[in-house]
């Protein structure tokens, strides 16, 4: 547990917390990924198949959490799925109440995907980023360009210091140390966006559009894989 990344230290601790300080298992799922569970669901998913219009489609999501996004596309059959989260209790609940075994559900704790070269459509990176250093980021972003397919993109969230929006999202240094320590936080980065669109187009992305409305939780950043681009 002490060797182990940050990510994964401080979330397993803050899952752990909440588990026993909530009401009810689900309380503490909701909890875990931010909350509104099911209008924040509903609106990724609205996003995906809207990025994904016809026929079957590979996801991976990335972060999966406790199944939020999972969850509001469990009834989807053209989806082949495959989540990803650092946190254990998180990935079996995310798999009890979706009831796909034809899915993939799995913990990780490296910034590495345990997938073949070129197989998603869609890659998924909600509140992720977030929570990670500017290296970390980038090293998942090359490891999606890896694991995508030409054509396919990635949808990023991430938390503005620019935007009046997430001025909530801000806690003083002394107050995120205290809170991290006591295991009832984690880490919060919070990275412009003309920031994170260079480090998706040195990783070899184009961006496309920003989405900064409240519908997803957080903005989110839209990048595509060339077509003619190789892994």
């Amino acid at each position: 547990m002490a060797g182990d990344p940050h990510y994964v230290r401080e979330y397993r601790r803050l899952v752990r917390g909440l588990l026993k300080r909530s009401a009810s298992e689900a309380d503490a799922m909701e909890k875990a990924v931010g909350g509104a569970f099911e209008k924040v669901g509903a609106a990724q998913a609205k996003l995906v198949k809207e990025l994904c219009p016809q026929g079957g489609f590979h996801l991976i999501d990335v972060g999966c959490g406790s199944g939020r996004l999972a969850h509001a596309l469990r009834a989807e059959t053209r989806v082949s799925y495959t989540g990803f989260d650092v946190v254990p209790d998180l990935v079996a609940y995310a798999e009890k109440i979706c009831d796909r075994p034809d899915w993939r559900f799995d913990t990780i704790s490296e910034l590495a995907l345990p997938v073949e070269n070129a197989q998603a459509d869609i890659i998924m990176f909600m509140s992720v980023f977030t929570h990670l250093k500017p290296d970390e980021i980038k090293t998942y972003l090359a490891e999606a360009f890896r694991v995508l397919k030409p054509g396919g993109r990635i949808v990023a969230s991430y938390i503005d210091p620019d935007a009046t929006a997430h001025k909530h999202f801000s806690l003083p240094a002394l107050m995120q140390v205290i809170t991290r320590a006591a295991g009832r936080n984690v880490m919060l980065t919070r990275t412009p966006r003309v920031t994170l669109s260079q480090w998706m187009e040195e990783a070899g992305f184009t961006v496309e559009r920003a989405i900064t409305d409240k519908s997803l939780g957080q903005h989110a950043l839209i990048a595509a894989k060339s077509t003619a681009a190789r892994a």
